[in-house]
């Protein structure tokens, strides 16, 4: 048995791997073939001739593969040079890639910012009086606001893995099988839930942000990593997330009829995850005082953010049906996971706390003037704060005094998204529901410190509050 080493460039994920060796077993006296993206090589056990570097060239020039008996030196284009006599000069082949690549992922955020900017979700509201459709109606606002940066880059970090489980070949309804089945998981869960509430009556309770906060942040490092990854950041590759290839390999060939546990499990997880939107449709469940309805309302509250959902399963499908067009959508959707995961860690250090880059862009509300916090014939302080939009505004002092029984006085005005469920760690114990008008918080006798008033998933602006 003859063994041959050789070194592969232009391999970007699993499923590259997957096309080199079942093109490579095709041929006679092949018993081994075994390609690795993390080290960029291909191992060929045969009884009979070798094949040749240049003969893997021929095989896989159409889909961007170069086979090498050597190690290659691995060339960078740099963006800028020097050139002898004309100074500093510009690769103006490789800016018009890199301004190209960044218009499109900017498109991509530029319709996410106008669908909130729009304030679409102030005009869909739920009550417990509301007919089913506009549960519906009410998630398919939720699937393309402020949610979709959550449950969008889980289900988009997990289509990476999907896809490369399928290999090129798949035809599209096997490569949409675990996204069909991750939002069977979520509309099982969710009208579990919703039935629950309903019949019993009593809310899922949210008391310790810390652990929802951690797990949120967890969660979004994954996606972090997996869309570095998808981006063609080398380091990133060494940390491959995956099945082992004794399961991917078996799956390919079954083409994808197993591995649908993982998806549903993954989906109906999903329903832990304190999103706004998804705490305002459970909160209504829990007053209509009807299992049947109550399991209704969350199940059409899903299939409305099925829609948006879908859309990223449909794109990643078309995006990788061979692998020249699989790297463009690679990088692309790599993109916009990692943006995704940064925007859910900042969010969860303003939930926790934490500095976040929201305090760098933080400006003082001038709209209004800040007046003193008032004492009131209790002896408590009264902070007071507007909450309107996607933003909470003082309107008293930020600094109040340690140790003195406080409370917080919001006037909801309309307060949109996610924004209905304020957090505080260390002032309120949980989310607290904002209903339109005047809400009164306790907030005890607070300790010296400094504190953030944010929504659920930190994505409100936060207030900061200091406690001297």
């Amino acid at each position: 048995m003859n063994e041959k080493q050789y070194y592969i460039t232009g391999m970007h994920c699993a499923s590259c791997e997957l096309l080199i060796e079942k093109r490579i077993l095709k041929e006679k006296g092949v018993h081994v073939a075994d390609a690795s993206l993390g080290n960029g090589t291909l191992r060929i056990e045969c009884d009979g001739r070798m094949p040749l570097a240049n003969e893997l060239n021929t095989w896989f020039q159409s889909d961007g593969y170069t086979f090498s008996d050597t190690k290659p030196t691995q060339k960078r284009e740099p963006l800028l040079y020097v050139q002898e006599g004309k100074g500093i000069q510009i690769d103006k082949r490789r800016l018009k890639r890199m301004l190209g690549g960044l218009t499109k992922v900017a498109l991509v955020f530029l319709v996410l910012a106008l669908i909130q900017q729009t304030g679409i979700a102030s005009y869909v509201s739920v009550t417990d009086s509301s007919s089913l459709g506009v549960f519906f109606v009410f998630g398919l606002v939720a699937g393309l606001s402020s949610c979709a940066a959550l449950i969008g880059g889980i289900l988009l970090s997990m289509t990476k893995n999907w896809n490369e489980q399928s290999g090129y070949e798949a035809s599209a309804f096997t490569k949409m099988r675990p996204h069909f089945f991750f939002h069977g998981g979520r509309l099982f869960a969710y009208a579990l839930l919703g039935g629950v509430l309903g019949a019993v009556g009593k809310a899922v309770a949210f008391e310790n942000v810390t652990v929802y906060a951690f797990i949120t942040i967890l969660v979004s490092v994954v996606m972090l990593l997996i869309g570095l990854q998808m981006a063609g950041v080398s380091w990133a590759q060494r940390f491959q997330l995956r099945m082992p290839k004794i399961i991917t390999r078996r799956i390919a060939k079954g083409n994808g009829q197993s591995g649908s546990q993982l998806p549903f499990a993954v989906g109906a997880g999903t329903v832990l995850l304190p999103c706004g939107f998804t705490l305002i449709a459970q909160g209504i469940a829990l007053t209509s005082g009807s299992a049947l309805r109550g399991a209704l309302m969350l199940s059409l509250f899903v299939l409305g953010t099925m829609i948006p959902l879908l859309f990223i399963g449909v794109a990643s499908v078309q995006g990788t049906k061979n692998p020249n067009r699989s790297r463009a959508f690679s990088f692309y959707a790599g993109v916009i996971l990692v943006i995704f995961a940064s925007y859910n860690v900042n969010g969860q250090f303003n939930v926790l706390g934490f500095p976040s880059v929201s305090d760098v862009f933080a400006r003082p509300d001038t709209a209004a003037p800040i007046a003193s916090s008032v004492v009131n014939t209790d002896g408590e302080q009264v902070v007071s704060m507007v909450a309107k939009g996607f933003k909470y505004t003082l309107t008293s002092s930020a600094t109040i005094q340690a140790g003195v029984p406080t409370k917080l006085v919001v006037d909801d005005q309309g307060i949109q998204g996610c924004g209905v469920f304020l957090s505080a760690r260390g002032l309120i114990n949980g989310f607290t529901e904002l209903k339109l008008g005047q809400n009164i918080i306790d907030l005890g006798s607070p300790a010296k410190g400094t504190y953030k008033i944010t929504c659920s998933m930190g994505m409100v602006p936060p207030v900061t509050l200091r406690v001297e």
